[in-house]
């Protein structure tokens, strides 16, 4: 008798070991990672992992979409792109590699394909890096059989720039009910695609039909907000329309406001300066305090924390409730102070 293997649902903060690389494009690759014990990863096709990178002996964690499908859930895997300024991208690009050994998070966020009723028709939009989480949605789908006509709407640069181009290519031609439409600013025309940008004319000819669809969105917020003003015209509610940001963090600006506040976090037992136009998320961390900034821009909600006293200004509030809003609860990353402030980690 053979006995047999027992693969345990892995439920995050374990280290998970790279098991092979794979570059996507000149700046792009993918990282599939596998635990040292049996396992198996559960989650929704689109969510996202942060992740734990130490660096000049500080720790630093970041938010990435999940470009994997847990219809294989042997392994995980993140794709991860160079951006300008990208501290733990650019590391990472640099430097892991099989073998090597990284701290993930259990996977989370909203953003997510309902896999108890895959919709009949779905529309996936996305920019640059933001074909993670939809090959994820798309890959989970085409497994597992699915009648779902997917409308898959890409836009890059280049060819050259196209994050998973030969796969995109292969199950166009393989699937019946996976349409691609690709869109680049600079083409070759070896591929079948649209010259220059996206826009809502170009979307209503593509989609003169939009009534039962579910759309799926993620790229860049300049695209992102093209697309919301297209879909607020159209009337697709909020019911049917789905949007993930993790638009990669700029590189830190000088502070020019010599303007200085008090920022008080009595939980454990801390007073720091914090200066006009600087994050609650950047002081606190200065101050070496528990809290995550994964995303790092206002859309994963790993920095929630509560305002208890003085005024602060938000400009996300992208995965509080009403109440929480109501109750003093603030992304950090996207939180400034008007005054001396008193926060509760």
């Amino acid at each position: 008798m053979t006995d047999s293997i027992v693969f345990s649902a892995w439920q995050g903060g374990d280290a998970l070991r790279c098991l092979s690389r794979h570059g996507e494009t000149h700046d792009s690759a993918t990282f599939v990672m596998e635990a040292d014990y049996p396992a198996r990863f559960v989650y929704k096709p689109g969510q996202f992992v942060t992740v734990g990178v130490e660096i000049d002996g500080e720790k630093h964690v970041r938010a990435y979409s999940i470009s994997s499908t847990p219809s294989r859930p042997e392994t995980l895997a993140i794709t991860i792109k160079r951006v300008e300024g990208g501290l733990v991208s650019n590391y990472l690009l640099d430097h892991f590699k099989p073998g090597d050994r990284i701290d993930i998070s259990a996977p989370a966020g909203e953003f997510f394909l309902n896999t108890d009723a895959p919709p009949r028709k779905i529309v996936l939009l996305s920019s640059g890096s933001g074909i993670t989480p939809m090959m994820s949605i798309s890959r989970w789908l085409l497994d597992g059989g699915h009648d779902t006509l997917i409308h898959f709407i890409h836009s890059a640069r280049s060819e050259q720039d196209i994050i998973f181009r030969e796969e995109l290519l292969e199950l166009a031609n393989r699937h019946r009910n996976f349409r691609l439409e690709l869109f680049l600013s600079q083409s070759d025309r070896d591929i079948a695609c649209y010259s220059g940008r996206l826009s809502a004319d170009r979307l209503n000819a593509l989609l003169p039909e939009t009534g039962s669809c579910q759309v799926f969105l993620c790229g860049q917020q300049s695209y992102m907000d093209m697309i919301d003003t297209w879909r607020t015209d159209r009337n697709i509610g909020n019911d049917r329309f789905h949007k993930e940001s993790f638009s990669p963090a700029a590189a830190e600006s000088p502070i020019d406001s010599a303007e200085v506040f008090s920022l008080s976090i009595p939980k454990f037992g801390k007073t720091a300066d914090i200066r006009a136009g600087e994050s609650l998320l950047d002081a606190m961390e200065k101050e070496g305090l528990p809290i995550i900034g994964a995303c790092r821009s206002g859309v994963c909600g790993s920095c929630k924390c509560k305002v208890t006293g003085g005024e602060t200004v938000s400009s996300s509030t992208a995965t509080l409730t009403p109440q929480e809003v109501a109750d003093g609860y603030v992304l950090a990353c996207s939180t400034h102070a008007r005054g001396a402030v008193v926060v509760d980690l």
